[in-house]
């Protein structure tokens, strides 16, 4: 089978409406067998309200479903910050 015979799978998270996300990141698991075995981090705002700065931390394996975790913080983090995950062996 050539690569253009392949099937790519698109998968996509749904964020509220008027809500956006910047600085995504991908954590991978320790000892993850699969490429996609880990986590997304990202950092979401909703423009109408501007209250709801949260970094969502979604199942990189279940990436259309809701995020294991919404963390509110005390602050906006402003668009184009960008977060780098960096393993603890590389420190």
């Amino acid at each position: 089978m050539g690569m253009q015979d392949e099937e790519i799978k698109v998968e996509r998270h749904m964020l509220e409406e008027n809500s956006y996300c910047s600085g995504a990141s991908f954590v991978p698991r320790e000892n993850g067998e699969e490429e996609d075995d880990g986590w997304i981090i990202a950092h979401v705002h909703n423009e109408i309200t501007n209250t709801s700065q949260q970094v969502y931390i979604i199942d990189a394996r279940k990436f259309s479903e809701e995020p294991i975790a919404k963390i509110t913080l005390p602050q906006r983090v402003p668009y184009g910050y960008h977060g780098a995950f960096i393993p603890h062996q590389f420190e």
